[in-house]
């Protein structure tokens, strides 16, 4: 366990922001360190991975928890791929292809950790990787115990899980190499691109399927390196469909899934984009000109920019459809 103090949290929206308290994690036995480390400090808690999903603040006066996990190995006989929170993601789904292992391809090139995956449920292109998890290994930082979480209590949901907002750490996932062989490519946006490109599907491998989910997304998502910016800012909206406002836009001009029971899943990208022109323009934060669900800086925001222009998406949303908008990265206090 590696302590420093007065370090910047690397984080993709480029907000400058210094910890009190730095700790690095590269084995097991550092987290009973940690534990009392922590209990006798009485300070908050941040456990980061690459930053790509958090909104944190200028000065964070508690302890920075980073983990050094990179183990990453193929159990044939179990049937696991044993992966470290560290892994960077897209180069574990790169691992996974190389294998043979199906399930991984539409999750190409999500940005940040293997660690962080469970934890908000990532997902994109009709794949969510709780179908993929077996075990999550953790370590709870008010108990100072180790827990194993198999999938059923992970309680995955939209974007959710048990993992988010609590003291659980963590450090290692077992993920399925059995999954289904079928390539999942019933994706309104994949389909598109096979016809707009006059891919025949029978020529399809996990390869290709990633490529072209990289090429997919590379098209409409800025590079977090180049541009400063933390994914898709908010959640799709799971509503029922006769609480929508449709005084000044009709159905139509939404994009909704069909859930049940009169729920629908209703596209956020396409409210944001109906009123967008209306919203009070930011110094520092913008609206990216590819996809609407992203927020943008100029490396110079501050996280109280960042919130405030998100605020006034959602209140705008509200006001015009009655839908709440739900923030998808974790806002660090």
């Amino acid at each position: 366990m590696i302590i420093s103090e007065n370090i910047n949290i690397s984080n993709s929206l480029k907000i400058n922001s210094c910890a009190k308290l730095y700790i690095q994690v590269s084995k097991k036995d550092d987290f009973v360190e940690l534990y009392k480390y922590i209990k006798n400090k009485n300070l908050p808690y941040l456990i980061v991975g690459e930053g790509t999903n958090i909104v944190v603040p200028e000065a964070f006066n508690g302890i920075v928890i980073a983990l050094d996990f990179n183990e990453l190995f193929f159990d044939h006989d179990l049937r696991i791929v044993r992966a470290g929170a560290s892994v960077n993601w897209h180069n574990f789904v790169c691992e996974c292809i190389k294998n043979d292992i199906h399930g991984f391809e539409n999750l190409s090139l999500i940005p940040g950790s293997v660690g962080a995956a469970p934890i908000q449920n990532i997902g994109a292109y009709g794949q969510e990787v709780s179908k993929l998890i077996k075990n999550v290994y953790c370590f709870d930082l008010n108990t100072g115990e180790f827990i194993t979480l198999d999938n059923k209590s992970c309680h995955f949901s939209y974007r959710n899980s048990i993992l988010k907002n609590n003291s659980l750490v963590v450090y290692s996932i077992d993920f399925k190499s059995d999954n289904n062989k079928l390539l999942n490519i019933e994706y309104e946006s994949i389909k598109r691109y096979l016809d707009a490109n006059r891919i025949d599907r029978k020529t399809l491998n996990l390869q290709s399927v990633s490529e072209i989910i990289c090429s997919i997304r590379n098209s409409i998502l800025p590079d977090p390196n180049i541009i400063p910016n933390a994914g898709s800012f908010f959640k799709n909206v799971i509503i029922d469909k006769n609480e929508i406002n449709t005084s000044e836009f009709s159905i139509d001009d939404l994009i909704i899934w069909d859930v049940e029971d009169g729920m629908v899943k209703v596209g956020s990208a396409r409210l944001i984009e109906l009123i967008q022109n209306r919203l009070p323009k930011s110094n520092n934060v913008t609206i990216y000109s590819n996809h609407s669900l992203v927020l943008t800086t100029n490396a110079k925001a501050s996280q109280g920019d960042v919130i405030s222009y998100a605020n006034e998406i959602m209140k705008t949303v509200k006001d015009v459809f009655n839908i709440k908008l739900e923030i998808e990265p974790i806002v660090i206090n």
